[in-house]
C-alpha cells in the first residue's frame, strides 16, 4: 500500500511539474520593466521627429516641455546601417540635457520600395548596440520595427508568423542584455485591408501572430498604437473605434480577446491630421487653424487617460512631399513674431502653438543616480593621530546629471565619530554620465584600534542609488626607516643623501645622513601609510640615483639600495669636483 501511495505522489508531482512548464510556455510571465511609467508623474506630450539633430531636439523640447511640462517624449528612427555609437550617444546626451525621453524605433534598411526583413543576427546586434548607449532615463523604450501588416514594411509581403518570431527574439535579446529595456511592439496600420500579400487587417494579423508564438503579447512591456484619424488622415476627433484617434481603445479590446490580461501602458507613437497647407495647398483637407481645435479636443478627451504614457504626433518638421501636409513646421521656415514662453521661434503652424500653450505635467521619470570609485582609496591602515588628504575620483555611471538641479553632496554614515573627516568643497560644475569628478577627503585617524568608515554621495539630500563607499581601517604604529647603501670608488660612504618617497597619494623628499658604513640611524616617517608599497629613490651629487620598491610595515624597515654608480656626465660638466674622484682620494 505504501508503494502505491508513493507512486501516486510521484505521478501527481510529475503532473504538477509538467503543467507548470507547459502552461508557462503558453502563458509566459509578463516581462516587467524596472520602472512603471504610470507610477510617477508623467508628461505624455511628445512629438515624432525625423532627424537626430540639435535643432529638432530644441524645437521638440520647446513644444513638449512648455507650460509647466518637463520630460516629454520624442519618437525617432534608427536604421540598421546607422548604428554609429558616437553619433547616437551625442544625441542621447542632448536629449538628456533638454529633458526629452527617447522612444526608439529600430529599422532594417530600405530596398527599393520595401524595407528588408530582419536577419537572424539582428536581434543580438540591436541588443549590443542599444545597450552600449547611456540612455537619458532608466526605461529604455524600444519599438520593434514598423507596421508589419503592410507588405512594404516586411520585404514586400506580410508574414505575421515571421514578425511574431522576430519580435520574440528581439524581446529576449534585449531583456537578456539589460532589464531596463522597455520593449514595445511595432505600431500597426489599423486601416489596412486584407489584400495579401501586400496588406492584412490588423485583427487577422494579431490573431496569426498569437497562433505562431502563443502569449507573445504578454511579453510586451507596453503597447504602441498608430491611432490615425482616418479615412484620409482627416477624420473627426469625435470618431471612435478602429481607424480613429481612439484606435488604441479598439486594440485593447482585441488584445483582451487574445488572452492579454494585464493593462499595457499605451504609447501612441504616430497620430495626427493632414492639413491643407504644404508644398501645394490641398483644399480637401482641414486647415492648420482647424487642427488647433482638433488637437485640443484630442488631448482633452480621446487621449485623456492615465493609461496613455506618450502621444507623439507625426511629424515635427518635413519640408517636402510626401509628409509636408503632416509637418508642424511651415514649409517656408521663415521667422515669425509669435512668441512662446518669451522666446522667438521659427514659423510653425497654429496647432504647434496650441499644443505648446496647453497645460502639462512636470514629468519625473526614474533615473539611476550612480557612482563608482575609479581612482584613489581610503587606506586600509593609517598611523594614529596622522592627517591625510586623499584624492578620490568618482565616475557618473547612472543616467542623471550631477549638480543639475540639486547639489552633489557627501554624507558620512559612520566612522566620523572616530575619525575627524571632511571633504573639501564639492565643485558645482555639472557632471554628465560617463564623466568624472575628483574630491579631496581630509581624514585624521584615531589613536588606535579597528574602525569602519563609510560615506554616501547624495543628490541634494537624496542618497545615490549606488551603494555607500565603505572602508575598514586598522590604526597602526608609524614606520621606522633605515637606509643602507655604498658608493662606487669610495671607501667612506658617509654624508648627506636625499631620499624621495612616492606613491599615488604622496611625494616626500627627506635629507638622510649616513655613517661611514653607509647606514642611517632609524628615523620615523608618520606620513607613510603602513602596508602600502612605495617607491624610494636615493640620490647623492655626482652619483646616479637608484630606486627600489618596498611595502612598508609598522616598526623597522630596512631600505637597502646596494651600490650607487658614478654619474660621469655630471662629473665632467663640473670640473671643480674632479679632485674628489682622483685615485688618491677614495675616502
Amino acid at each position: 500500500m505504501r508503494a502505491v501511495l508513493d507512486m501516486k505522489k510521484l505521478v501527481s508531482l510529475f503532473l504538477i511539474i509538467f503543467c507548470w512548464f507547459f502552461l508557462g510556455s503558453l502563458f509566459p510571465t509578463p516581462a516587467q520593466a524596472v520602472t512603471d511609467p504610470q507610477a510617477v508623474p508623467n508628461n505624455k506630450f511628445g512629438i515624432h521627429i525625423i532627424s537626430a539633430t540639435d535643432n529638432e531636439a530644441s524645437a521638440a523640447a520647446q513644444l513638449v516641455n512648455s507650460t509647466g511640462g518637463d520630460w516629454g517624449y520624442v519618437t525617432f528612427l534608427i536604421e540598421k546601417n546607422d548604428r554609429d555609437h558616437d553619433k547616437w550617444q551625442s544625441f542621447f546626451n542632448n536629449l538628456r540635457r533638454r529633458h526629452l525621453i527617447p522612444i526608439v524605433r529600430i529599422a532594417t534598411d530600405p530596398n527599393g520600395e520595401n524595407w528588408n526583413v530582419p536577419s537572424d543576427s539582428d536581434a543580438g546586434d540591436w541588443a549590443n548596440f542599444l545597450n552600449s548607449l547611456i540612455w537619458p532615463v532608466k526605461n529604455r523604450y524600444v519599438v520593434v520595427y514598423n507596421e508589419p501588416n503592410q507588405g512594404q514594411e516586411w520585404g514586400g509581403r506580410v508574414d505575421p508568423a515571421d514578425y511574431a518570431k522576430v519580435l520574440d527574439q528581439t524581446i529576449t535579446a534585449l531583456k537578456n542584455k539589460n532589464d531596463d529595456f522597455f520593449v514595445l511592439n511595432a505600431g500597426f496600420d489599423a486601416s489596412a485591408p486584407s489584400e495579401q500579400p501586400k496588406f492584412e487587417e490588423e485583427e487577422n494579423f494579431l490573431q496569426d501572430m498569437n497562433k505562431a508564438v502563443p502569449g507573445i503579447f504578454n511579453k510586451l512591456d507596453g503597447w504602441v498604437s498608430h491611432s490615425y484619424p482616418n479615412p484620409g488622415f482627416s477624420g473627426s476627433p469625435d470618431d471612435s473605434g478602429k481607424g480613429t484617434i481612439r484606435t488604441w481603445q479598439w486594440e485593447q479590446s482585441l488584445l483582451h480577446s487574445l488572452g492579454v490580461s494585464k493593462q499595457l501602458p499605451i504609447f501612441i507613437t504616430e497620430t495626427g491630421w493632414k492639413h491643407a497647407e504644404g508644398v501645394y495647398f490641398d483644399k480637401s483637407l482641414p486647415t492648420a487653424d482647424q487642427l488647433s481645435s482638433y488637437y485640443l479636443d484630442a488631448f482633452s478627451n480621446a487621449w485623456n487617460s492615465n493609461q496613455i504614457i506618450a502621444v507623439t504626433p507625426f511629424l515635427l518638421d518635413y519640408q517636402q512631399s510626401p509628409f509636408d501636409h503632416f509637418s508642424f513646421k511651415k514649409i517656408t521656415g521663415e521667422p515669425t513674431n509669435s512668441k512662446i514662453l518669451g522666446a522667438s521661434f521659427p514659423d510653425y503652424y497654429p496647432f504647434y502653438q496650441t499644443l505648446a500653450q496647453m497645460s502639462k505635467t512636470t514629468g519625473q521619470p526614474k533615473q539611476d543616480t550612480k557612482a563608482t570609485l575609479t581612482k584613489g582609496t581610503v587606506f586600509a591602515s593609517m598611523v594614529g593621530g596622522e592627517s591625510y588628504h586623499i584624492k578620490l575620483t568618482f565616475k557618473n555611471i547612472g543616467e542623471s546629471i550631477w549638480n543639475e538641479s540639486k547639489p552633489l553632496q557627501v554624507k558620512f554614515i559612520d566612522g566620523q565619530g572616530d575619525f575627524r573627516a571632511s571633504f573639501d568643497p564639492v565643485p558645482t560644475s555639472q557632471i554628465q554620465p560617463g564623466e568624472e569628478i575628483t574630491l579631496t577627503l581630509n581624514v585624521t585617524a584615531p589613536i588606535s584600534g579597528k574602525h569602519h568608515f563609510s560615506f554616501q554621495l547624495q543628490n541634494g539630500d537624496q542618497d545615490f542609488d549606488s551603494q555607500p563607499f565603505e572602508f575598514n581601517i586598522q590604526v597602526k604604529n608609524p614606520a621606522d626607516l633605515v637606509v643602507s647603501t655604498s658608493l662606487f670608488w669610495k671607501k667612506d660612504f658617509s654624508g648627506t643623501y636625499t631620499l624621495t618617497t612616492k606613491s599615488d597619494y604622496t611625494e616626500i623628499t627627506t635629507p638622510v645622513v649616513l655613517n661611514t658604513q653607509g647606514q642611517s640611524q632609524p628615523f620615523e616617517v608618520k606620513s607613510l601609510v603602513p602596508d602600502y608599497t612605495f617607491s624610494f629613490t636615493l640620490s647623492k651629487p655626482f652619483y646616479q640615483p637608484k630606486t627600489i620598491y618596498m611595502t612598508i610595515f609598522s616598526g623597522n624597515n630596512s631600505l637597502q639600495f646596494g651600490q650607487l654608480q658614478l654619474d660621469y656626465l655630471q662629473i665632467l660638466t663640473h670640473p671643480g669636483s674632479w679632485w674628489q674622484f682622483l685615485p688618491f682620494n677614495r675616502s
